[in-house]
């Protein structure tokens, strides 16, 4: 009995000696490695530069998502990337191109009827207070499907322009979508002609200064004349066989006689409606000042006395017929145009021999700052992919590789890549340093333009639009323009805005 006890004893050692070895010291460096497993930390978040379409997660939502395009100029080469999306994530992706000037009486008839017919739809910049109640909030989006949230959208949007990004907000500073592509208003010129001795000697002699790229609205007209010649007549010392002309502009009736006119009122510190603020600085309404009218007055009449020195066809001519025109060497300068439209009007490179094109701000540098937003609508079937297909397009790798395509692109951080200095890329960035001085000099005046606090300004855009060509046709006096204007916006705005219109 005694040994048996003797026996259990020596084994409950023996189990105890183990259990001791087997909880003692830890083999040297394995107690480090557990702890670092503890504090080991979560992912570096991507930098914009390096997110690319393979960081978009798995995307739970497969129903097909249809985008509404605008057409025209390179907007094709959007097309192959909604492809790209389409193919990576498993969302079928289609697109509706429409033109522009059909592109609102298009859309909003779908956004109000809440079909569900375009999941994302390409919003016109100064359309961003107007459609707010048919779009998503892209916060609200990155909180429901970006595993970075709201942070992660906002460090993606550090490479974007602050200027678009209001300007595809509303007053409030909701986000209603993400910038894709910018025609802000650039002035385009024939350098090889400004150079030119004989040129330069003549025009000093004409107007009392140097010729050199228009500074002020005044020295467009100038040039406008100065240029303005007949077949036979010299140019650089040579016979022209053809009438040539100072100015491309585009004063058709088409949603665009009304950003020239734009970029003259603004150039001069006019508006269309002046910004009425409370004492916290809160947007309470609109007026027309008496300063605001005789600015407008003369923008119509400078408008006007720019018209003769334009190529027959100007009246029914809007951007296409202002680049051609100049690509053919027909015009000089182009006062004011798309800088979407650079690549085809610094072809007159090719066209005309020496030629030599060159882009530079709008006189007084403050033209319309114009872009596309995409928007991903409330009534879509797929959120979430619209999301996603946002955030790729705007992304940095696929504007720079839509940049060096040809497109136009908004993102800072990719426009002021020091390799696109390089003369090789002349003919498609020669245009950058005037877009990104224009986006910086028009920045702190974009709170106050009408185009992105008035809730109505999709209707009151189209009527400027035809306000604006009547005036370029002489159909009523720049004074009785200006009458007409104030007395449309008033009674659109009352009628379809939320803020009202204030007496001075």
């Amino acid at each position: 009995m005694k040994k048996k006890i003797l026996w259990l004893g020596l084994s409950w050692l023996i189990v105890a000696a183990f259990m001791l070895a087997s909880c003692g010291p830890a083999v040297p460096g394995e107690q480090e490695e557990e702890e670092e497993e503890e504090e080991e930390e979560e992912p570096a978040p991507i930098s914009p530069k390096e997110w690319r379409l393979e960081h978009i997660p798995e995307i739970a939502n497969k129903t097909p998502i249809n985008v509404a395009l605008e057409a025209g100029g390179g907007a094709d080469l959007i097309i192959p990337y909604l492809k790209k999306f389409a193919e990576h994530t498993g969302v079928p992706t289609t697109s509706e191109s429409m033109v522009f000037g059909d592109l609102y009486s298009k859309v909003v008839p779908q956004l109000v009827a809440k079909t569900g017919a375009y999941d994302i739809v390409v919003t016109e910049t100064s359309w961003t207070n107007e459609w707010e109640s048919f779009l998503y909030d892209m916060r609200k989006l990155a909180e429901m499907y970006d595993p970075e949230g709201v942070e992660g959208l906002e460090r993606y949007l550090e490479g974007h322009d602050p200027g678009l990004l209001r300007m595809a907000s509303t007053r409030e500073g909701k986000l209603m979508g993400i910038p894709y592509y910018t025609y802000t208003l650039i002035q385009i010129y024939r350098q090889d002609v400004f150079d030119h001795p004989t040129e330069r000697a003549n025009f000093k002699a004409k107007y009392g200064y140097e010729l050199a790229p228009a500074t002020t609205w005044e020295q467009i007209v100038d040039q406008g004349e100065f240029f303005t010649r007949k077949a036979g007549e010299l140019l650089k010392g040579e016979t022209l066989d053809h009438d040539i002309y100072g100015l491309s502009m585009m004063a058709g009736r088409f949603p665009h006689v009304q950003d020239e006119v734009a970029a003259r009122i603004w150039s001069k510190g006019g508006h269309w409606a002046s910004p009425v603020r409370d004492a916290a600085g809160k947007l309470i309404g609109f007026t027309v000042t008496e300063e605001d009218k005789e600015i407008m007055e003369w923008a119509c009449d400078n408008y006007v006395k720019c018209m003769p020195y334009t190529p027959p066809g100007t009246l029914a001519g809007y951007w296409d017929f202002s680049a051609a025109q100049f690509e053919a060497g027909n015009t000089m300068v182009i006062p004011s145009i798309y800088t979407s439209l650079w690549n085809w009007s610094s072809g007159v490179e090719d066209k005309v021999l020496g030629a030599k094109a060159v882009a530079v701000p709008t006189p007084g540098v403050r033209p319309y700052c114009g872009a596309f937003h995409f928007s991903p609508s409330v009534d879509s079937k797929n959120p979430e992919a619209s999301y996603w297909l946002l955030k790729y397009i705007g992304s940095y790798i696929c504007q720079k590789e839509m940049g060096e395509e040809g497109w136009s692109i908004v993102r800072r951080d990719v426009l002021e890549d020091p390799k696109y200095k390089a003369p090789d890329w002349y003919r498609q960035f020669g245009q950058v340093d005037a877009l990104i001085q224009t986006f910086d000099e028009q920045l702190p005046d974009v709170e106050d333009y009408l185009h992105f606090n008035s809730a109505a300004f999709g209707k009151i855009y189209e009527m400027m639009t035809i306000i604006m060509h009547e005036n370029a046709a002489q159909e009523r006096t720049p004074a009785e323009t200006v009458e007409l204007w104030v007395k449309t916006f008033t009674a659109l705005q009352t009628k379809h805005g939320k803020l009202p219109v204030l007496e001075e």
